[in-house]
């Protein structure tokens, strides 16, 4: 079974070096990166958590909102552009299965299921020609697809390596008051 995040071609040093400045950069006036919090239970808050998942791939597990999952993918793929970056999203109990992949910034090969009947089947590639038949069992298809990619559905002994947190703190919506005081630069 894959699991839900990003995948990042890369060393995990490198990534948790860049990635903060990376979101920062990217994301809304007032963001904050805290590596390493102390999160209790209570907290609700958005939370990435970071891992080698093979010798060559890093992945990010994302806690928070999905517009958190859609700034990681930005700030890797659109601000000094990862050499490879994967989104997927498996989620076989509700029939919900997609992923894109980027290379240097460009879209390379997306595939995207919804629902248990199939009811949208989207896949386009930059990469390869995929006959329908091969479509119409989307996780079989999505699992084929990572392994060639070099990402397998069980990290094996590399996954449980050390891993990193990052709390990211998304700023709230500006008060009357912050746009009326001049709050409303974008940085």
């Amino acid at each position: 079974m894959l699991p839900s995040g990003v995948f990042v071609k890369s060393k995990l040093d490198d990534l948790v070096s860049s990635l903060p400045g990376r979101l920062i950069g990217t994301g809304p006036s007032r963001l904050t990166v805290v590596m390493e919090p102390e999160i209790r239970e209570f907290d609700v808050v958005s939370v990435l958590e970071l891992g080698q998942w093979s010798d060559e791939w890093c992945f990010i597990e994302i806690g928070g909102p999905e517009e958190l999952t859609a700034l990681v993918v930005q700030c890797l793929v659109e601000y000094e552009p990862a050499g490879e970056v994967l989104s997927c999203h498996y989620r076989s109990e509700a029939g919900e299965f997609s992923y894109a992949l980027f290379r240097e910034g460009k879209p390379m090969e997306t595939f995207e299921v919804r629902g248990a009947t199939m009811e949208t089947v989207k896949f386009t590639s930059e990469l390869r020609k995929v006959p329908l038949q091969n479509l119409l069992k989307a996780s079989d298809f999505m699992i084929e697809s990572l392994g060639i990619l070099g990402i397998n559905s069980d990290p094996g002994h590399v996954g449980k390596a050390r891993k990193t947190r990052m709390q990211v703190n998304l700023p709230g919506r500006r008060t009357l008051w912050q746009m009326i005081l001049g709050a409303t630069s974008s940085r």
